[in-house]
């Protein structure tokens, strides 16, 4: 039985060897650091990708997939739309267009806060939540099987390096 020859990663072969090389002419250049930060975006592209095409067949992008579990999750299955915005780390004017297309699809409401009618708040229907029971199953198997090349331990370590990155960043964000 023949296999298939191995597809060339024509970027991560870019990057190994035209970043390495052009930034070498700097002398803050560590190519370790450099090699990991765009191993890890890289790695968020290709993920993000794969991911995706397990939410698009339900006729939802990733961004209102999110919308729905942050809506699922609250006990009161609802949020109001500016509490959404600062969970996704978006736009309020994104949060709308993202609410809207969801509203069309009827997989949520708005429904005015009686105490502030400026205020917008965002339920998740029945058909939002079938939404979710259909696709979660399937999706969660997904992303196991994608962590399936690490142990669990490995995996622990991996969270705690994360989040060790992400709270650097945030310590010296510029």
């Amino acid at each position: 039985m023949m296999t298939k020859p191995k597809k060339i990663d024509q970027r991560g072969e870019y990057y190994l060897s035209q970043v390495k090389r052009s930034g070498a002419q700097y002398p803050t250049f560590n190519w370790p650091s450099v090699e990991m930060l765009l191993n890890l975006a890289y790695s968020y592209d290709v993920l993000s990708g794969n991911l995706s095409a397990k939410i698009t067949p339900y006729g939802i992008t990733r961004a209102g997939f999110n919308v729905l579990r942050i809506l699922s999750r609250s006990e009161s299955k609802a949020c109001k739309q500016n509490e959404i915005s600062e969970l996704m780390l978006v736009s309020r004017a994104n949060i709308t267009g993202l609410v809207d297309s969801l509203f069309r699809k009827g997989l949520v409401e708005r429904i005015n806060d009686p105490k502030d009618r400026r205020v917008n708040m965002i339920k998740i229907l029945p058909k939002g939540e079938k939404l979710l029971d259909d696709l979660l199953p399937g999706y969660y198997k997904h992303m196991d099987d994608i962590c399936s090349v690490f142990t669990d331990k490995e995996k622990t370590i991996f969270n705690d390096l994360l989040t060790r990155l992400r709270n650097r960043t945030n310590e010296i964000k510029s």
